[in-house]
């Protein structure tokens, strides 16, 4: 159990590098999505429904941490240049979001690039042990961040994910 002193120490250490790895990591996925015309928010939506097509648009917005607003206007950016579409489930009032061939496409161009390739590369010369270990631990952190349960979130790390195995 670490003391007040240390915990600061330790916790104002993870702050500044989680920061300095999502800043950088955010910006070097803009750079990757505009080499295809979109930006990294529309990409991070393709991505998801890539990994999980047929959202909905709270689930959505859950997953990528997003409020309703900003996740309807992307979706409906999105929708306008072809690359989804909005579906109402058969005998509901439900309507799920769905990329269309165009999207399909788009999500395969902007991860394709050499770039993207050597940007999504971060774990390839990384013991498999040593990124499960890492990635655990994120994990847990995000639990303890996150007070409020996001049930949407943890179905898409700890299920949907698993697609691309697939």
């Amino acid at each position: 159990m670490l003391n007040r002193q240390k915990n600061d120490y330790y916790f104002n250490i993870f702050l500044n590098l989680a920061r300095a790895m999502y800043m950088q990591l955010e910006k070097d996925w803009d750079k990757e999505a505009k080499l295809c015309g979109i930006s990294y928010a529309q990409q991070h939506a393709l991505w998801l429904l890539h990994v999980q097509d047929g959202l909905t648009l709270e689930e959505l917005g859950n997953i990528a941490i997003w409020n309703k607003s900003t996740t309807s206007a992307l979706i409906s950016r999105l929708e306008k240049k072809g690359l989804v579409e909005k579906r109402k489930d058969e005998g509901s009032r439900l309507i799920r979001i769905y990329l269309t061939e165009e999207g399909y496409k788009k999500i395969d161009e902007s991860t394709n690039t050499k770039e993207c390739i050597e940007y999504m590369g971060l774990f390839k010369d990384k013991e498999e042990e040593d990124v499960v270990r890492v990635l655990s631990l994120m994990k847990e952190l995000v639990d303890e961040i996150h007070q409020e349960k996001n049930p949407d979130f943890n179905t898409f790390i700890n299920e949907y994910s698993q697609n691309l195995l697939k």
